[in-house]
């Protein structure tokens, strides 16, 4: 625990903490005596989430009820971390829907821009450049998905912000190596968040395993600092496996369309 606070600081600034995968996080850091700057738009589970952690981990926690496709989300964020030790930095926080491209409005579109890509490559470039001038290490994870690695139908720009996210994360990774500032992308797979339950039949979720969010969590903790990109479960790494590197992309396209079609075949 005190190497992890003496490389990543004593405070986590999490985005979208309150619920899924970002509560995962927010339980296993305060697990580890890491106080908490918590962010969401979903107050009630902010509160909920603070009421269980504080009194069994004794950590100070932060909450920050904001909607991250405001313009000036950012800034608040890094202003709001001024006075204190916070050099760990997750964003977790999506916009997600699964539905073909053209049945999108335009502000949903934007909504998947800003809260997927602009808020988080803001937040990113103030907050490194707060641990630069301070000369100190810190960690980014950023979450992304699977559909970050091959575009599947159905979820077009969610997919596109998600690759994204992989992409900025290897570039950041080999720019910020001398600076001692970790940053990985965790491609998750289905995980059981709220957004996985709003999303996702209930035919095809008794049949597909999805993976639990503190599951994700602790391996994303577990990988940072050693690799740019990382994917949770052993099955999820053996079919990317057989679909990055020994398949044509086209043939894996075709296997992943299929698959999608299927699972979410109400929203075709």
């Amino acid at each position: 625990m005190d190497q992890f606070k003496g490389e990543y600081g004593n405070w986590a600034l999490i985005a979208g903490a309150a619920e899924g995968i970002g509560a995962g996080f927010t339980r296993l850091l305060a697990q580890r005596g890491v106080n908490i700057v918590m962010v969401d738009n979903k107050l009630d589970a902010m509160q909920r989430l603070t009421d269980q952690i504080q009194p069994e981990w004794n950590v100070e926690v932060r909450q920050i009820h904001i909607d991250l496709a405001l313009p000036e989300a950012h800034g608040f964020l890094l202003q709001s971390i001024d006075d204190l030790d916070c050099r760990l930095l997750i964003y977790v926080a999506a916009y997600s829907k699964v539905k073909p491209f053209l049945t999108s409005d335009r502000e949903e579109l934007e909504t998947y821009i800003r809260v997927n890509n602009l808020t988080p490559v803001q937040l990113i470039h103030g907050f490194a450049i707060r641990l630069k001038e301070k000369n100190k290490s810190g960690g980014i994870i950023l979450i992304s998905s699977l559909a970050g690695l091959l575009g599947p139908p159905l979820v077009a720009p969610y997919a596109a912000s998600k690759g994204f996210l992989i992409r900025l994360a290897e570039s950041l990774s080999s720019e910020f190596s001398q600076s001692d500032i970790s940053v990985m992308a965790c491609c998750a797979g289905l995980t059981t968040t709220p957004t996985y339950y709003e999303n996702t039949p209930e035919k095809t979720r008794k049949k597909v395993k999805a993976m639990d969010p503190d599951e994700v969590a602790t391996y994303a903790l577990r990988q940072l600092g050693r690799k740019p990109v990382c994917i949770p479960g052993w099955k999820n790494r053996f079919n990317y496996f057989i679909l990055l590197r020994l398949f044509p992309r086209f043939i894996s396209m075709k296997i992943l369309s299929r698959t999608m079609r299927s699972m979410y075949e109400s929203a075709n």
